[in-house]
């Protein structure tokens, strides 16, 4: 019995340890800090690449108050009581963001967006409710005809890339820019996802930016494998204690 919950211990520490340490898609620097006009923002500042300045994401929320999430984790999202609301910060085509089914198929229009130049990323922060029809649901980015899921399986366009990345942002800056007007957000957890419109594009992830609230991602399969695991190995011994309880008391 000890070999059995050694084994399952075992595996559920080995799948908690890939599932937390799994890849992040790669973002790239590519247009440097970003002005109004012609030129774009980073998403955020990666360390690497053309331009290493910071970006929308240090901009609009501050150093350190954001933080990616697992790819792996993203995949899938469901609302949460309250209502789901969302923020478009920072648009550089003609874009549609939707929610879809877990088959791909477009559920809920969030926005549709005209053609604009790129200008200084904004939050409204007066953010517009929207309703997920499905639950859970996906998050889908239209450009160009073409359709982007939060996941890569149905992005069949070009072999199943990733084309959404997630933040999980803690507050956001009063006055962008101004790292000293930091404010915290209340009300439940905020993320910002970010999209990538174009096959084998240049994977800067800025094309479309959204701030979203009342939504959370659904924890990945594996993460959730390892858990029950990890907790197997206690479960038989507190089995074993009762039953052994059990017995004292009728004796």
């Amino acid at each position: 019995m000890k070999k059995m919950q050694l084994l399952l211990l075992s595996a559920g520490l080995v799948l908690a340890s890939a599932s937390s340490h799994a890849n992040l898609t790669t973002v790239n620097d590519i247009w440097g800090t970003g002005a109004p006009g012609n030129q774009e923002w980073n998403l955020y500042n990666t360390g690497v690449g053309a331009g290493q300045g910071n970006g929308i994401m240090e901009y609009l929320y501050g150093i350190g108050n954001f933080a990616r999430v697992d790819d792996a984790s993203d995949l899938q999202w469901e609302g949460l009581s309250g209502g789901a609301t969302f923020d478009a910060i920072y648009a550089g085509n003609s874009q549609a963001l939707y929610t879809a089914g877990l088959a791909g198929v477009p559920t809920s229009l969030i926005l549709s967006g005209g053609g604009s130049t790129f200008s200084t990323p904004s939050r409204s922060g007066s953010p517009t409710t929207y309703t997920p029809v499905t639950q859970p649901f996906l998050f889908m980015d239209n450009s160009g005809g073409v359709n982007w899921f939060s996941d890569p399986a149905l992005n069949t366009v070009d072999g199943g890339k990733d084309h959404m990345v997630t933040f999980a942002v803690s507050g956001y800056l009063a006055t962008a820019g101004v790292a000293g007007s930091y404010t915290t957000f209340t009300g439940g957890p905020h993320y910002v996802i970010a999209f990538e419109d174009s096959a084998n594009g240049d994977y800067d992830f800025n094309d479309l930016v959204v701030e979203v609230s009342g939504v959370t991602p659904v924890p990945e399969p594996t993460t959730m494998l390892a858990g029950a695991l990890l907790l197997l190995p206690f479960g038989a011994s507190t089995l074993r204690i009762l039953r052994k309880n059990s017995r004292g008391s009728i004796c």
